[in-house]
């Protein structure tokens, strides 16, 4: 494939997009930054204009799968499946869950692919936040080695990590049983649900569910909501094959939780049960140091379910809903992963 041929994949927050010389001046401000540059085996510092156009010439003339990861505000990083899974983010967007969201979807190309298998990637001793990302993509540990870099000018421990097509496509399946329940991504027929749902006792209390939706407004709801690998989706929680209700999350520093349940089955611990077998998944399954929550403060059922599953209560705000004429009060939680690993 030659490289002007590499299409643009697109994620919810991302566009990853073939690299362009327009690029390069944010690519120096980017990996230009020694706190990037410094784990990364292969770029050199200082890095400056010609660094970077060398670079993008190099790349276009290999037909490499490179692409140059872009957010509202422009090109923030680069991601490659050249031989190996490689990645960089621009300082000033640290934390904010783009590197998985990258490195997803340039796996899933990679495995388009049916004659591809497995492919390698690796870190530098000491910078976890990488490690939590190929951990949670599904790579696994497979040796440890020395690796010079060029940016140090000396040899540092590196620790090599494979991930197969077996393991990633098993990560893009998504089904939840408990005792009771089964939770799994929400299809285009639910809508008819989502117009039972959206009653005034449930929309009053939800932040983005609009009270009378109709039919259209229910499947744009949906498709907003698709599970496609990534935080921002939504999962349908059935009981004896009937939808009464889902879970979902956003996108942020952390994750946020969502829910919701049809008045009909309210008071059977059916929420709580859900969000219990929901919240570990969503630990293995992303890089993320917390889950956040937030309810209208009248609404005591959802406190109960936030705190029956282990969340602490952060602070108060006000919030809004489609269902409301005014903002009202709102108390925040969160829920960390080490408080979910103390939990009985």
């Amino acid at each position: 494939m030659s490289y002007a041929a590499l299409p643009t994949l697109r994620t919810p927050r991302l566009s990853l997009r073939p690299l362009t010389h327009t690029d390069a001046d944010d690519i120096v401000a980017g990996v230009g930054n020694f706190d990037v540059s410094k784990w990364l085996g292969v770029v050199p510092y200082p890095y400056d204009r010609e660094d970077a156009l060398d670079y993008i010439d190099k790349v276009e003339a290999a037909g490499a799968p490179v692409w140059g990861i872009h957010d509202a505000g422009g090109l923030i990083g680069i991601v490659s499946t050249t031989h190996e899974l490689g990645y960089w983010l621009a300082r000033r967007v640290w934390r904010k869950g783009y590197g998985f969201e990258a490195a997803h979807a340039a796996l899933a190309h990679w495995f388009e692919d049916p004659g591809r298998e497995d492919i390698l990637s690796g870190h530098f001793f000491g910078i976890e936040r990488s490690r939590a990302v190929l951990l949670a993509l599904g790579f696994e540990d497979v040796a440890e080695r020395t690796r010079y870099a060029k940016s140090l000018s000396q040899e540092v421990t590196s620790y090599e990590m494979r991930l197969s097509r077996q393991e990633f496509q098993k990560r893009q399946r998504f089904v939840v049983l408990t005792d009771r329940l089964r939770l799994r991504p929400f299809r285009e027929e639910n809508a008819a649900f989502i117009v039972d749902l959206a009653q005034p006792e449930v929309t009053r209390m939800l932040f983005s569910l609009k009270p009378g939706i109709d039919l259209d407004g229910a499947r744009a709801f949906l498709a907003a909501r698709v599970w496609v690998g990534v935080p921002g989706f939504a999962l349908a929680v059935e009981r004896d094959g009937q939808t009464v209700g889902y879970v979902a999350t956003g996108s942020s520093e952390g994750v946020e939780l969502y829910y919701a349940l049809h008045p009909d089955h309210w008071g059977q611990g059916l929420m709580t049960e859900a969000v219990q077998a929901f919240l570990p998944e969503l630990f293995v399954r992303f890089p993320i140091r917390r889950i956040l929550a937030d309810r209208f403060e009248d609404n005591p059922a959802s406190a109960r379910v936030l705190e029956k599953c282990g969340f602490e209560v952060t602070g108060r705000t006000m919030g809004r809903s489609m269902a409301r004429l005014e903002p009202a009060p709102c108390i925040t939680y969160a829920l960390t992963r080490e408080k979910l690993r103390a939990r009985p």
